[in-house]
């Protein structure tokens, strides 16, 4: 009789051996990278938002969500819309390997967004709803706090590694950069970051040692924001760099702008999503979703349906592409023996079916594959990039966008079970079985194994800080909004983050805002081209109601004038600046009998001993156009003045504001 033959193995079985084999290859396939925004033929029809905007919103909505340093139940997030703007759905789905792993952790999210969420669903689009923004960063202090604790330092990670305080890496810095000034006198830009940095640096040591003394959420909250304005000093990556590694090493200075950058973004995130909302009504509307696939997608197949050995998967591979790897001689050039890689193999492929997670945004895509919606999302974000077997699913399917893959590969990685999705769990092992081939044929070709440093998996998506004033430098949209725009004469490069959410000098001094008390602000935004069309204003400007001539101020001379209400001033150039002021006020503050008065300002190009008196006695005030990206709120000092600085030219501005408006300088 003769034996009948054994049925092949289920995708499933076949996929957790081709994971097994690639792991033991090696662990990081491929070095990190990012995925472009227009890379795919993403259905863009019938979308409120833009592809780029809702990558944005997505990104800060993850950024959010990871509530706990360590690797379990990691987020991930996209935003679902409905035909015809009917609503926004927020996706939301952690890593699981059973149905019930994480509740606690999507329980605590769904309730701490759906609070952000119900702050942003009263924002309108007058002028009253600022104070919305300080709410929302209320909010986000509130859910996010261990995270922020753990991200400055105050307890410890999930590695229980000591760590250096906080405080301790920015007076090293500060030390740092002090010894350096005598060497950078020469360069006015480079003595003023510097400055401004000792200057932030320290109010932030002040606001460290206050928490300590009374750990209060509203106490967290002003450390977050000085770390805010610390991170608005710009180029903080080239000033850190110039410290010399025996003064301070280069581990404690990339940990040091990896927490200013990262806690900064936190009152970022909070102006991000008021303007957004502000800007889109849409985003008012937004609703949290916990994602939860069918309990029998979740089932384990038995390790005893494998074929458990190594040489018998190689001899598929080799079926499969026609090849005669050698097994001998494949552990040859892994220095293992073929024993041990055999074990090796076997025992991965065991523990990859009896305990591999479903990473998040893999059920993400199956969730959204099962809806059939008629606007699907079109972007998938985390606070990690997407693992190197998340990322090669994700590009297989083709229809979604993530911003990158960090390139490691984890063999605890398993795909839903569902008969409906069979096709595409195929399709995918002969993906994994062409980079099975790939990696074999380097192998062999280079005569040793091909090993990636360990990437850092963490990433944080770019943020530009007002939806209705930014863009983008991957993919540029319109520019609206009022504003006050230096201009830097190389209009090609590309200026750095600045993101100041209307920060008063002090954390202190923040006070509940209204449409007539916002008359001791300045909204500044940079520009790379000041013409006539891109002077923005809450009404239509006539086309004579904008000047271009340029007048040139002369250093140490005081040049004041006025300008008309919805009218702007010439270009004024000071050195590396060119400046133009633009008034305006919004519709709901003209009354039919109101005559708003007219904004005088005052320019004055400081010469080089005023500029360095201005540089250690009103830190607070200065704007660095060089660090903006995009619009700011800045606010004035007790006498209606603020500074802007540029490759060593210091310019002050002196407004004075109407009762009517805000004076925006151009």
């Amino acid at each position: 009789m003769t034996p009948s033959t054994p049925p092949p193995p289920s995708p499933a079985v076949t996929c957790a051996e081709n994971i097994a084999l690639l792991y033991l290859l090696h662990s990081v396939p491929d070095p990190p990278s990012r995925n472009s925004i227009d890379r795919l033929p993403i259905h863009q029809n019938g979308y409120t938002l833009s592809l780029l905007q809702e990558r944005r919103l997505a990104g800060m909505l993850a950024f959010l969500s990871n509530l706990k340093d360590g690797p379990e139940h990691i987020p991930a997030v996209c935003v679902q819309e409905g035909p015809q703007s009917a609503f926004l759905n927020v996706l939301l789905a952690v890593n699981k390997a059973r149905p019930g792993d994480g509740e606690g952790v999507l329980q605590n999210l769904k309730l701490g967004f759906e609070r952000i969420f119900t702050l942003l669903s009263r924002v309108s689009d007058g002028d009253g709803t600022l104070i919305i923004e300080d709410q929302v960063f209320t909010e986000i202090i509130s859910m996010c706090s261990v995270r922020i604790l753990c991200r400055l330092r105050f307890i410890r990670n999930s590695r229980n590694t000591p760590r250096q305080p906080i405080k301790e890496l920015l007076q090293d810095a500060v030390d740092a950069i002090r010894r350096r000034e005598k060497e950078t006198v020469q360069d006015t830009e480079l003595l003023l970051r510097s400055r401004l940095f000792v200057e932030g640096a320290k109010e932030v040591i002040k606001l460290v040692d206050a928490w300590a003394k009374h750990r209060k959420p509203v106490r967290l909250g002003e450390l977050v924001e000085g770390v805010n304005r610390l991170w608005q000093v710009g180029e903080l990556q080239d000033l850190l760099s110039a410290i010399p590694n025996q003064v301070m090493g280069p581990t404690s200075r990339k940990n040091l702008l990896n927490i200013i950058s990262k806690v900064a973004r936190y009152r970022e995130a909070a102006r991000f999503l008021y303007r957004t909302a502000k800007k889109i009504p849409l985003v008012r509307q937004m609703t949290i979703v916990l994602v939860s696939l069918p309990q029998n997608v979740f089932q384990k197949r038995p390790a005893n349906q494998s074929s458990l050995t190594l040489p018998s998967t190689v001899s598929r591979i080799n079926a499969l592409h026609k090849q005669q790897w050698n097994v001998g001689q494949v552990c040859r050039l892994l220095k293992v023996s073929e024993v041990e890689a055999n074990d090796q193999f076997v025992q991965q492929t065991r523990k990859t079916l009896k305990d591999a997670k479903i990473h998040a945004e893999i059920q993400l895509l199956f969730y959204c594959e099962l809806e059939a919606f008629k606007l699907p999302p079109r972007a998938f974000c985390s606070t990690k990039d997407a693992c190197f077997l998340c990322n090669a699913f994700i590009r297989m399917h083709g229809k979604i966008h993530t911003p990158g893959s960090h390139g490691r590969l984890y063999p605890g990685w398993r795909l839903p079970f569902s008969p409906r999705l069979k096709e595409m769990e195929q399709r995918f092992n002969t993906e994994l079985a062409h980079h099975i081939r790939n990696s074999l044929t380097t192998l062999l070709s280079r005569q040793q194994k091909t090993v990636y440093p360990d990437p850092h998996e963490s990433t944080l998506l770019t943020l530009s800080v007002s939806m209705s004033t930014l863009s983008s430098s991957a993919l540029p949209e319109a520019e609206e909004g009022v504003v006050l725009q230096p201009q830097i004469p190389n209009r090609s490069e590309t200026d750095k983050i600045l993101s100041n959410p209307k920060a008063p000098s002090k954390p202190s001094e923040r006070t509940p805002s209204s449409p007539t008390a916002r008359t001791d602000d300045v909204l500044i935004q940079p520009s790379n081209d000041i013409t006539p069309k891109t002077l923005p204003s809450p009404r239509e400007l006539s086309s004579d109601s904008i000047s271009v001539e340029s007048c040139t101020l002369l250093r140490g001379q005081i040049l004041s004038k006025g300008v008309e209400v919805n009218h702007a001033s010439p270009l004024y150039d000071a050195g590396h600046l060119e400046v133009q002021i633009e008034y305006s006020i919004g519709p709901s503050q003209i009354t039919p009998n109101s005559h708003p008065s007219d904004l005088s300002y005052s320019l004055e190009w400081l010469a080089v001993g005023e500029a360095e008196k201005v540089l250690e006695q009103h830190a607070s005030s200065i704007v660095n156009a060089e660090s903006l990206e995009g619009e700011i709120s800045h606010g004035l000092d007790d006498l209606n003045c603020f500074y802007i600085t540029a490759r060593g030219s210091v310019l002050k501005i002196f407004l004075q504001p109407s009762n009517a408006g805000v004076g925006s300088a151009l």
